[in-house]
């Protein structure tokens, strides 16, 4: 079983682009990969509310993601965490999931 995190951030109006390429810039989904048990993430927009996104991981085991967790704020870039802050009307700490159920 493999385990997903959310994490929920609301733009303000107008900063959609901004708030895309200050989080490129952060590289928020390629850093995690220095973590053994990352599997893969993303960054999604919601098509009915575009100032929100959330980015969904997935991680092998809950150790994977608490050690991420432990280091994430680590080699990221100051100004573009800046940059991010600066578009940002709200953001909810990422949290973990266990999955219940699947399609086939």
């Amino acid at each position: 079983m493999s385990f997903r995190s959310i994490i929920r951030f609301q733009v303000k109006p107008g900063m959609g682009a901004a708030f895309e390429a200050a989080f490129a810039q952060c590289r928020m989904l390629d850093r995690p990969s220095a973590i053994e048990g990352f599997v893969m993430a993303e960054l999604v927009r919601c098509v009915s509310e575009p100032f929100e996104y959330q980015v969904i991981g997935e991680w092998a085991t809950e150790q994977a993601y608490a050690d991420w967790q432990a280091i994430s704020h680590e080699e990221a870039d100051s100004a573009a965490v800046e940059a991010l802050n600066g578009t940002l009307a709200h953001w909810a700490p990422g949290r973990l999931f266990a999955p219940v159920g699947r399609s086939a």
